[in-house]
């Protein structure tokens, strides 16, 4: 319902969606995202798959990168870092990027069958 709204000629209240409006809904998600993929990761440490004392996200993504097989490893890496520009730094960024990273992040919990049968979307 919000992406239609936000795709509609009045947009949401009316007020007319520009880009820059879509955008950061497509980055709300992405924080969304990383946000299972922290809990995920923090989850296997607390299991003993891997071991990091650090509860940042970067550094569990690191510590992990032994014991966990990682499909894409710098993909995410790097959608890190521009995750880090949204939340901290507010800068928003392009829905396509968004939606890469956010592929990326679910192809990982596909391959480590955290996400099983996942419902096909298209964005």
């Amino acid at each position: 319902m919000l992406q239609a709204r936000l795709n509609a000629p009045g947009g949401l209240a009316g007020i007319g969606a520009s880009h820059g409006l879509r955008n950061i809904s497509h980055c709300l998600v992405l924080l969304f995202a990383f946000s299972i993929l922290e809990k995920v990761l923090k989850q296997l440490r607390d299991e003993g798959v891997f071991r990091q004392q650090d509860n940042r996200l970067g550094k569990l993504m690191y510590s992990s990168k032994r014991s966990i097989p990682w499909r894409n490893f710098p993909l995410v890496d790097k959608a890190r870092e521009d995750r880090n520009r949204v939340a901290h730094q507010q800068e928003i960024l392009e829905r396509a990027d968004s939606w890469k990273y956010i592929d990326g992040i679910e192809a990982e919990l596909l391959s480590w069958k955290v996400i099983v049968n996942p419902k096909s979307f298209k964005h």
